[in-house]
């Protein structure tokens, strides 16, 4: 009695692969493919300098912790400047922050709206405040607030919890 064994690759009968053998190349070129398709958007979406309100915050949170200094963010409609802040709140030096710019310059056109933690809200104008909306400080804790930013036909809403959280919500007007 002889029993057939599956054979795989090349054999002195049988020249070539194995239908199995072709598959599984090819899903591992597809695999390869698929990973360097996402990996160059992702470069190309930082090249751009595209960046999300989430990001801005964390951004200057990551900052205060990594530097160990209190910083304060101050925003006007057009601009937001980040300041060193010393034990009393008077501004320090100042950080300049590319990526930050950059992405405030997306909204510039666009209504924004603060409220903070203590329900105090008023609208951003082309003024810098004389005061820091939030405050981010070593810990990783902020002072918190609520940033609605209404753009065409909708309203985002992004709330900086005081433990250094980030939530948005997006709502049709």
């Amino acid at each position: 009695m002889k029993i057939q064994i599956l054979a795989t690759g090349f054999n002195k009968f049988y020249k070539g692969f194995t239908l199995l053998e072709l598959l599984v190349v090819l899903l591992i070129i597809g695999i390869a493919s698929s990973v360097i398709l996402i990996n160059t958007s992702s470069v190309e979406r930082i090249s751009q300098g595209t960046i999300t309100i989430e990001r801005n915050f964390q951004i200057i949170s990551e900052e205060s912790i990594l530097s160990g200094n209190i910083i304060g963010w101050f925003p006007s409609s057009a601009s937001q400047k980040i300041y060193r802040l010393n034990n009393l709140g008077e501004k320090g030096d100042e950080y300049n922050l590319e990526s930050l710019k950059q992405y405030w310059d997306s909204i510039l056109d666009y209504r924004k709206i603060i409220k903070g933690s203590d329900g105090e809200e008023f609208e951003l104008d082309a003024n810098f405040l004389n005061y820091p909306s939030l405050i981010f400080y070593p810990s990783g804790e902020n002072t918190g607030a609520e940033i609605f930013i209404y753009k065409d036909i909708y309203v985002q809403k992004t709330t900086i919890h005081q433990n250094g959280k980030i939530s948005n919500e997006t709502e049709i007007k």
